[in-house]
């Protein structure tokens, strides 16, 4: 992990909160959708430079060497538990950090390509004029983390309508799952009206790509499930570096199905696929 240097020159910035995820056993391991993308462009190698908002307790020592991290102060961590039953996840918040501030952002940062909006629970600014951070970039944003809300028992819940009044300008594209929206998909299409691209994931039904008046239906990838965890965050990072090299939404999104794929494969953030590895894995389904 490189400490903040504002000469670096960024590919892929991710904005987001990275989290600690308690364990059944009471240990915790490193989680958030920042985490998650930041990883998945470093591994499909891309200089990856991520924005958090942390404890100086938070341990990042097992972030990759070259991975580069604005590691903002904080009093505490964002520290969530998912408890798994039979009716599916119940999540509780035991603990949350300060919001981030992008002002901090270091000026050669600001010249990043792709910027990736990752919050988990209300931690990155909205309604802000974003091409005054980020003049020249494609800017992606993954929802999730503005449609939470904590009770005080720490339950978070998801309320899908905050969906139509959350203020994006400058968001070029917007990557959300079916879970976020739960069912109501009509959302996403109005959505679609004033975001000049929308990304829908399916799980292992693949991805819905709006864009242009269109609405394409992308398959998903035969895969091995072993963890769903941060898949689509992997997808979302996966899609926005597709986009860096000019690929078209469609191929994109394959590309993104295919490095989804092999993430699923594995626990964890263990099995984040190389370039080299989603190439051969979409060849292998041609």
């Amino acid at each position: 992990m490189l400490a903040c240097n504002s000469s670096l020159t960024i590919d892929y910035l991710a904005i987001g909160q990275i989290c600690a995820d308690l364990q059944p056993d009471g240990t915790t391991r490193l989680g958030g959708t920042a985490l998650f993308a930041a990883l998945t462009a470093h591994a499909l190698g891309l200089q990856v430079g991520v924005v958090t908002a942390c404890a100086d307790d938070l341990d990042l020592s097992t972030l990759p060497a070259d991975l580069a991290v604005l590691r903002q102060s904080s009093p505490r961590t964002t520290i969530f538990e998912n408890r798994y039953t039979a009716e599916g996840r119940t999540q509780l918040l035991h603990g949350q950090a300060t919001p981030i501030d992008l002002g901090a952002i270091p000026g050669g940062w600001r010249d990043a390509p792709i910027v990736h909006l990752a919050p988990i629970m209300q931690d990155v600014p909205v309604g802000i004029e974003l091409k005054a951070y980020f003049p020249g970039a494609v800017v992606g944003a993954t929802p999730q983390g503005w449609l939470r809300h904590v009770h005080r028992s720490g339950l978070v819940t998801t309320t899908p309508a905050l969906l139509l009044e959350i203020p994006l300008p400058d968001v070029d594209v917007v990557i959300l799952s079916e879970e976020d929206i739960q069912g109501e998909e009509a959302l996403v299409q109005q959505l679609s009206q004033r975001i000049p691209m929308v990304v829908l994931t399916r799980a292992e039904r693949g991805a819905t790509v709006m864009y242009a008046g269109r609405s394409v239906d992308v398959q998903a990838l035969r895969a091995d499930v072993v963890d769903p965890t941060g898949a689509g965050d992997v997808f979302a990072a996966a899609f926005l570096s597709a986009t860096l090299e000019g690929q078209e939404p469609i191929a994109a999104a394959r590309w993104a199905c295919a490095a989804a794929a092999w993430a699923i494969e594995a626990p964890g953030a263990t099995s984040l696929p190389t370039r080299e590895m989603v190439r051969k894995r979409l060849a292998a389904e041609s």
